[in-house]
């Protein structure tokens, strides 16, 4: 592409993967904060959403490396912020969700390998530990959930913000379309319909 242009939009695997990734962890967040979490591991029907919530995991990790690799080597918009310390807080809050959702399939896959639970991917019924809580992973996979779910309500916040106050689109960014524009031929993001 020509250096006249300006990057206005992710590229489409990016996008893709945004909104896939988005659906599988909030998903398993809920499915291990809401249901999983508060059902004993005696209850018969916990071994197949285990299974579930595990395949689950090893799918968000294989897509997350494709995300990262993706992020990596392709053109990006520029940050909504020229300077100063909103600039940087979106900038830490993107590399942050890496940095923890790693640490959390990391934690995830500890407790698997450590409770013995990798024959559930193939379909095997294994016994369950009497509780994850003796699994000394188990503490950091809840402390990672819990900074994820925050790291999410800012993320929210940010195109809130975007979106209420100044009046931008941010979400055109991260949706399919053009992704160039001729330098000098308007606003990066698209306007908030009035």
């Amino acid at each position: 592409m020509a250096k006249a242009n300006t990057v206005e939009r992710y590229h489409p695997l990016l996008v893709a993967l945004h909104w896939v990734l988005a659906l599988a962890i909030i998903g398993n967040l809920a499915a291990g904060g809401l249901i999983l979490g508060d059902m004993p591991n005696s209850d018969p029907a916990k071994p197949a959403l285990l299974r579930l919530h595990m395949a689950t995991g090893v799918t968000i990790l294989a897509l997350m490396l494709v995300r990262l690799i993706t992020r990596l080597v392709t053109s990006k918009p520029p940050v909504p912020h020229k300077s100063g310390p909103l600039k940087w807080l979106a900038i830490a809050n993107h590399w942050a969700f890496y940095f923890v959702i790693f640490g959390m399939l990391a934690t995830g896959l500890g407790m698997a390998a450590l409770g013995n639970l990798f024959p559930l991917l193939g379909g095997a019924n294994v016994p369950l530990p009497a509780s994850f809580e003796q699994l000394p992973p188990h503490a950091g996979h809840v402390i990672w959930a819990t900074v994820l779910i925050g790291l999410i309500v800012l993320h929210l916040a940010g195109v809130a913000y975007h979106y209420l106050v100044k009046r931008e689109n941010l979400l055109s960014r991260m949706w399919f379309g053009p992704r160039y524009r001729a330098e000098g031929a308007g606003p990066t993001h698209a306007p908030v319909p009035q």
